[in-house]
């Protein structure tokens, strides 16, 4: 008797225990189904060609991201800048528009023109649209269709659009990516504003800064020496990927200015040196380039030079980057 009793509620627990887990793989279909549904109530977000969407759909749950783009990442302004208008003949040179506003990325000879919202430039689905599907370069769970493309950490990934620079960061033999010193990773949510953003963990995620103005900063160092019969100037380029400065197209420079003045300020030697992507005289990565100026002075007298680096890009001001003072 106390047999069958004991089977009995081996039986029944057994009952309970399947149709607790009948209950979970319905609950399981239902999220799936309804995740399935909502993915395909987001279909439009694929479409290519005319019907391609405005970044600012991707700004109702990708917010930070969109406001690091569209405030702060120069792929933004690619098409609208008046120093593009100007290059690209009031963007009538089709060369030049199937990177400023590409459809997707694509090797530098299979670059095509993005047919609308061309004043976004190079916007989201540019880099991370292609072939009707969104894709990122991490696992993904979204409302969306995604898919995961880890070419998106390579430095290839940017050669379509940015060869002389790629080739200058193959040369180089840098380990670090175009992706780890433009877009450096930080832990936080890839959505915000969406319900989704509750319940999705933080994790790595790659600022959309490109910060130009800090790494230029970090990679320019002036150092010199003055005695009593000269000034020795050296820039060196402490960048790991490319010359300084890098680019196809455009005037892209730094200038190196060197003074020398008295105790009453007047100046008695002055010499400027300019680095150009027109002239293609860049600093290569990791080396130094000196110059040494023989300077005339008066016996007794105390003299105090400075040098200055500044970046020049057009249709923006002059930036300093980096000096160096010293006294004779």
């Amino acid at each position: 008797m106390k047999m069958e009793l004991g089977i009995l509620k081996r039986v029944k627990k057994l009952v309970q225990k399947e149709g607790a887990m009948r209950k979970v793989f319905v609950i399981s279909g239902l999220i799936l189904a309804s995740l399935f549904l909502v993915a395909a109530k987001y279909d439009y977000l694929l479409e290519m060609g005319e019907k391609t969407v405005k970044s600012s759909e991707c700004n109702e749950c990708h917010k930070l991201i969109y406001e690091e783009w569209s405030a702060k990442d120069f792929h933004s302004k690619a098409f609208v800048s008046d120093v593009f208008k100007e290059g690209s003949k009031n963007h009538g040179a089709d060369e030049c528009i199937a990177c400023h506003a590409a459809q997707e990325i694509a090797e530098e000879k299979n670059l095509k023109t993005r047919p609308v919202h061309k004043e976004e430039g190079v916007n989201c689905t540019t880099c991370h649209l292609k072939n009707n599907m969104i894709y990122g370069p991490y696992k993904l769970t979204a409302k969306h269709k995604s898919e995961q493309d880890e070419s998106m950490f390579k430095s290839e990934f940017c050669a379509g659009c940015h060869m002389p620079t790629f080739q200058e960061w193959q040369a180089s033999g840098s380990k670090k990516t175009c992706q780890e010193c433009h877009m450096p990773r930080v832990e936080r949510k890839a959505v915000q504003g969406f319900l989704l953003s509750l319940v999705v963990p933080s994790r790595m995620v790659g600022q959309h800064l490109m910060g130009y103005d800090k790494l230029l900063k970090e990679a320019a160092l002036l150092t010199g020496e003055a005695g009593k019969g000269s000034v020795k100037i050296s820039l060196a380029n402490r960048a790991g990927g490319h010359n300084m400065p890098t680019g196809k197209y455009g005037d892209y420079r730094i200038i190196l200015n060197t003074q020398v003045k008295d105790t009453d300020g007047k100046t008695i030697f002055s010499k400027e040196e300019i680095f150009s992507t027109l002239k293609k005289n860049g600093v290569p990565p990791q080396k130094t380039i000196a110059f040494e100026y023989p300077i005339s002075l008066e016996t007794g007298k105390r003299y105090k030079v400075n040098s200055s680096l500044l970046y020049q890009m057009e249709g923006r001001p002059e930036q300093l980057i980096a000096s160096w003072n010293g006294e004779i």
